[in-house]
């Protein structure tokens, strides 16, 4: 039987290198670490406020059914919710050294012991490997536009606007104008502790710099990170000056920089 769901399709970045540069050991540490932080629990059946999540090979499937037995009773802030925790996914694995890409969409799936599909599960893995292309994960504008529409994607103790503001907080319109989970923004507002947010950011920027630093010539996992380059130093162009003499450092020291990535280069004087 069919359930309407919000589905999350995601892919660890580079897995084909990470499995010929690396021993089994290692790969089966990153996939352990991968399933923890993507909230792989097989106690959890997405009848709670937790969805049912799957992993084969590189690959994770978050599943939330709408008429999950949490959401009738208590209409939790479903959307939300999906979209905080792959905030916190990508943050973590970051930390980790990890790039995922992914889809997330809304529609019909099956799901059992043995067995997954359907057009909702395949709307999402099409996000992920067509439209994705980058480290993003990728929002379906169908699922934005249902959230007006369907109250069991919004909380009950909130209305529609309200459920938007806090949504939009963690979706941002990349230049193609496709949405996608703003990880880099949304993950700094869920630091803790102040001093990790530079920790956090020179992580982020090493992660580009060990793929693709260097690189003057293009090709295609050269401008995967070259998006990640450019998403970075979007941010950090954001970061007041007081900030970076607070942590005692420079912009540069956070910046991806030209000499550090030549295919930054800009045709601006």
């Amino acid at each position: 039987m069919y359930r309407e769901a919000v589905i999350t399709f995601v892919d660890i970045l580079g897995f084909k290198n990470l499995i010929q540069k690396n021993t089994y050991e290692q790969v089966a540490q990153k996939l352990a670490t991968v399933r923890r932080l993507s909230g792989l629990n097989e106690t959890e059946d997405g009848e709670g406020f937790e969805p049912r999540v799957i992993q084969f090979s590189d690959s994770i499937i978050r599943i939330r059914p709408l008429d999950s037995a949490a959401n009738k009773e208590a209409g939790y802030g479903l959307m939300f919710y999906e979209m905080l925790d792959l905030v916190h996914m990508q943050g973590e694995l970051i930390n980790h050294g990890i790039c995922v890409r992914g889809g997330v969409s809304l529609g019909s799936v099956h799901v059992d012991e043995q067995i997954l599909f359907g057009p909702g599960f395949v709307r999402a893995y099409e996000l992920e490997s067509i439209y994705a292309n980058y480290p993003r994960i990728v929002v379906d504008p169908y699922l934005i536009d249902q959230v007006r529409k369907d109250p069991r994607l919004t909380s009950a103790e909130h209305t529609v606007e309200q459920d938007l503001s806090h949504i939009r907080k963690i979706l941002r319109k990349d230049s193609d104008g496709i949405h996608f989970v703003d990880y880099l923004r949304a993950f700094l507002s869920e630091i803790d502790e102040a001093d990790n947010i530079p920790v956090f950011l020179q992580r982020h920027k090493e992660i580009i710099l060990q793929n693709a630093g260097g690189a003057d010539e293009l090709s295609s996992v050269a401008a995967k990170y070259l998006w990640m380059a450019s998403y970075h130093n979007g941010l950090i162009s954001e970061i007041k000056d007081e900030s970076f003499e607070h942590y005692g450092l420079q912009r540069k020291d956070l910046e991806v920089t030209l000499e550090e990535m030549p295919l930054l280069q800009s045709l601006k004087a």
